[in-house]
């Protein structure tokens, strides 16, 4: 055991070390930024680089003092506009051969997507083209193989890297120079903060190759489809088990993994929440970094982010949401949406009275215990089922930004409960894997039924002007009590 604790003094020490290292060299952060910047917009390999995420901890790492906002936007720039210009010659060089070398032939879908796309736009869709995730780094590619004078593709580069560095660097480079300005870092700040933005890239890799294999098109979708067609048992479930959109059967593979995966996730790291030291040490760790960091600004927005999540305010969103399904007499998908919500609080509240897991000691912590989250379990189930919903309503291809959005939503709910100190990080990671278990579950079960389209535009302007409706009036009745309530006892 002594010698245990050793090497994790020693790896914390490590990690210290690196980062004065990078204090005292920060050109090598100007590098990895141009590096990340490059990847990020390189063909094939920038669809498994969560570029957000990484640029923002780096821009935020340049924010606190290691870099100017100038050296650190020209990076990115310079880095962007490089891995575009070689996806452009890589098209160019290959012409009409790019469906056939690999690596490339194994993404003809992408390939023939941006080549629709440039018909569609022009050469403008340069510019628009770098914010369309996967389609980014293909893009310039497609563009290259169909003859686009090289002169007019790097106009648009140029133009669009303009545009695309500060929208990608400026958020972070505040957050750190913000952290910076407001208050002392304490000493175990970047340790947790490469270990929280760790699982955060970890697990956005994870996902994004999901999404890819899993699509009606992907390869372990067709290499399931082909297993079940083998077996006659298992036929005869699954073939009563799709769902129908623009004419095309859809078999629920994503969310029957999801919720496999979520129950056996839950279920792991739940033993290892009861039974492992490392995880209280990591949950101490995180709660005294975050007790340190006061910013006046943030408390505002991640309590008004956590009434977001309340039980009361989900119940009304998803009420509102479930009563339109009613209207467009969707009466079973609608029924499966209340027994989900109903299922997660329920099961939520007997988890957290049976393991009974304290709380941090924090002010404004209601009387409960902390393992799993329910905020975190709610949000996923609430708004994780109304992501899909609407998602579902357009073509496979074309559904990523929607769950992008949805789950950035959900991860600014679970952050906000981190950040206000009313629960461990262990309990925010068991809330996240019950919800995504208890989702995936649902639309499972929802797939049967799920047959016609649901709505049309007019609605989702509907459901979104009652939902927004609901906000601010929640919010305008609870976040001065709430924010009262969450005031934090002086460090």
């Amino acid at each position: 055991m002594i010698g245990d604790t050793n090497k994790g003094m020693d790896f914390g020490g490590w990690i210290n070390q690196s980062i004065a290292w990078v204090g005292q060299y920060p050109e090598l952060l100007a590098i990895t930024i141009f590096l990340a910047s490059f990847f990020e917009s390189l063909v094939i390999i920038g669809v498994f680089i969560p570029g957000v995420v990484l640029l923002f901890a780096l821009a935020a790492l340049a924010g606190g003092g290691a870099l100017s906002l100038e050296i650190t936007l020209i990076s990115a720039f310079f880095g962007a506009v490089a891995g575009d210009g070689i996806s452009f010659y890589i098209g160019r060089n290959f012409s009409d051969r790019t469906r056939s070398i690999w690596p490339l032939s194994r993404y003809p879908d992408l390939i023939t997507q941006s080549e629709r796309f440039f018909h569609r736009h022009g050469g403008k869709s340069v510019v628009i083209g770098r914010f369309v995730g996967p389609l980014r780094c293909f893009l310039p590619l497609a563009v290259g193989a169909l003859g686009m004078p090289p002169a007019r593709f790097f106009t648009f580069n140029v133009a669009s890297a303009l545009a695309w560095a500060p929208w990608y660097i400026l958020p972070g480079f505040l957050v750190g120079s913000a952290i910076d300005i407001e208050t002392p870092l304490p000493n175990h700040f970047y340790p947790v903060l490469g270990t929280l933005l760790l699982i955060i890239v970890l697990t956005a890799g994870l996902f994004t190759q999901l999404q890819w294999h899993l699509r009606p098109t992907g390869p372990f979708y067709q290499w399931i489809g082909n297993r079940f067609d083998q077996s006659r048992f298992a036929h005869r479930i699954w073939d009563n088990a799709y769902s129908v959109r623009q004419g095309e059967r859809e078999y629920p593979i994503s969310s029957a993994l999801l919720f496999t995966g979520g129950l056996l996730g839950f279920l792991f790291f739940t033993l290892l929440t009861l039974n492992l030291p490392a995880i209280q040490h990591l949950d101490q760790t995180v709660t005294e970094v975050l007790n340190a960091i006061q910013i006046p600004a943030l408390d505002i927005v991640f309590v008004g982010l956590t009434l977001l999540g309340d039980p009361a305010f989900l119940y009304l969103v998803f009420g509102w949401f479930v009563l339109l399904l009613l209207l467009r007499k969707h009466i079973a998908l609608a029924l499966f949406c209340i027994a989900g919500g109903l299922a997660t609080h329920a099961l939520t509240k007997i988890l957290k009275a049976f393991l009974a897991i304290s709380r941090p000691d924090s002010p404004g912590i209601p009387d409960s215990f902390a393992y799993p989250s329910g905020h975190t379990s709610g949000a996923i189930l609430a708004y994780g089922l109304i992501t899909a919903f609407i998602a579902r309503e357009n073509m496979p291809h074309h559904r990523w930004h929607i769950y992008i959005l949805g789950g950035i939503w959900v991860l600014l709910i679970a952050s906000s409960r981190l950040y206000l100190q009313v629960h461990w990080l262990s309990d925010i990671i068991g809330g996240t894997l019950l919800g995504l278990m208890l989702c995936g579950l649902v639309r499972t079960l929802q797939s049967p039924y799920d047959r016609m389209p649901i709505w049309h535009n007019r609605w989702l302007v509907t459901f979104g002007f009652g939902a927004a409706i609901l906000a601010a009036g929640y919010l305008f009745t609870f976040l001065p009590d709430a924010m009262s309530n969450f005031q934090r006892m002086p460090t």
